[in-house]
């Protein structure tokens, strides 16, 4: 019966499989050998270096040989934060020898990418030998023409090793790479802002649309280079801000005005995390950013010898970014200070906002009927809004029963999902 499918059924189930129930599967009868050999099977690759290379023949290296010209995505990872005890020296430089085996398997067989993705590197500095596996992957890249996203999420390697990836990749697929992600790339210690041969790379990618990067990496010289590269193509950037991101150098306002008038579709996306003090977001929040999405995480750790004085930053949200913001997430779990005019201000005045995610306190429920009544006359446009208090008493369960009362219906006919919960600790407004 199995063998008797049609081939675009049997397709469809085998692309469920791993790599190594494919590989097996393959071996049961001619008909699942010819439809493993489907090149849909194959577009997209998963390797983990440490376990899908190990043995004397190794499984990826196998299914390269005989299906690696199908490969369009490839995601090179690692799967483990440490090393087993019991391997020595010696099979550790194994694994990373066998990465560099299976990208030549690949560069043999002249695969062409159009998305790299190298997951989790951060793991494989417990590895021996990573060395030949970074210049083998540099070799690679040097051959790859079609190139179109370069993910190097969390690689967590030298500035040197992470310029001589984006490199190789620059000089074969410039012209094409479209998408770069470079968070986590860098070291936490080594800031790559001003490095010569860092700012020149970023002058050549002629088609980058989409950047995102840490803090540290970008600079007056960055954006600079950025305009001068991809005018009218740069439309996302996306900025992650660490508390280990130490305000060592800023950026003039006179560089985001220059880089926002060469790419005037450009939108930019702050992801904040454990930086409370408006005293250190300030600099971040300058006229001339075209801010679209601002997500802050405050922690549960802060200097409290000094003000967060959240009122200031929300403050800054609302006079610079009304034409541009369309999505706020406000984590503020430890917050004491009166924000309820503020969001209500915020969702009056920018008038592209669609998405509002606030987790903190409301000192008046009135303020969420207020944010109710915005909803029913039309001033704002959201699809979902719940309501998840953090305490519900006799008084406060009254009021918020009235307003479902009073908006549920309302709600309903404007295709709004509408919902007040009980316990929980979350305000959402989307």
């Amino acid at each position: 019966m199995w063998d008797q499918l049609p081939e675009l059924i049997l397709t469809e189930i085998f692309r469920h499989l791993n790599s190594r129930d494919r590989a097996n599967l393959g071996e049961v009868c001619k008909s699942w050998k010819h439809a493993m050999s489907s090149p849909i099977l194959w577009r997209s690759v998963t390797v983990l270096i440490d376990r899908d290379l190990r043995g004397e023949l190794p499984l990826a290296k196998e299914l390269a040989v005989k299906y690696g010209q199908y490969m369009r995505r490839l995601e090179l990872a690692w799967s483990r934060p440490y090393v087993i005890p019991r391997e020595t020296r010696f099979a550790r430089n194994i694994q990373s020898e066998a990465g560099a085996d299976f990208l030549n398997v690949i560069r043999t067989k002249d695969v062409q990418l159009k998305e790299l993705i190298l997951a989790d590197w951060v793991f494989s500095c417990k590895w021996g030998n990573r060395g030949k596996l970074l210049c083998a992957l540099a070799n690679f890249l040097g051959y790859q023409h079609n190139l179109e996203t370069l993910n190097l999420l969390n690689a967590n390697l030298g500035v040197s090793d992470v310029l001589r990836i984006l490199g190789s990749a620059v000089r074969a697929s410039g012209n094409r790479l479209e998408s770069l992600d470079l968070r986590g790339a860098f070291r936490e210690w080594q800031a790559p802002h001003s490095n010569p041969r860092y700012l020149r790379l970023l002058g050549r990618l002629r088609a980058l649309a989409t950047l995102k990067l840490d803090y540290p990496a970008l600079s007056d010289g960055a954006l600079n280079a950025l305009a001068s590269a991809v005018p009218l193509a740069l439309r996302t950037l996306h900025i992650s801000v660490r508390d280990s991101d130490s305000r060592q150098h800023t950026i003039a306002n006179t560089a985001w005005h220059e880089l926002a008038v060469a790419c005037p579709k450009l939108t930019v996306s702050y992801t904040i995390v454990n930086i409370s003090h408006y005293e250190d977001m300030c600099y971040l929040l300058l006229p001339s950013v075209p801010l679209g999405s601002f997500q802050m995480f405050s922690g549960h750790v802060w200097d409290q010898s000094r003000s967060r004085n959240f009122r200031s930053t929300v403050g800054l949200l609302i006079m610079h970014y009304t034409n541009t913001l369309s999505e706020v997430m406000l984590q503020l779990r430890n917050n004491r200070e009166l924000l309820d005019d503020l969001l209500v201000s915020l969702l009056v005045r920018c008038k592209q906002l669609t998405q509002l995610q606030y987790d903190g306190v409301l000192r008046s429920l009135d303020t969420l009927r207020d944010i109710c009544e915005l909803q029913t006359a039309s001033k704002t446009c959201f699809q979902r809004i719940h309501v998840k208090p953090r305490n519900v008493s006799s008084h406060n369960r009254a009021i918020l029963d009235d307003i479902g009362y009073q908006y549920d219906h309302k709600m309903v006919q404007q295709g709004v999902d509408f919902c007040i919960e009980d316990p929980a600790s979350v305000l959402i407004f989307h």
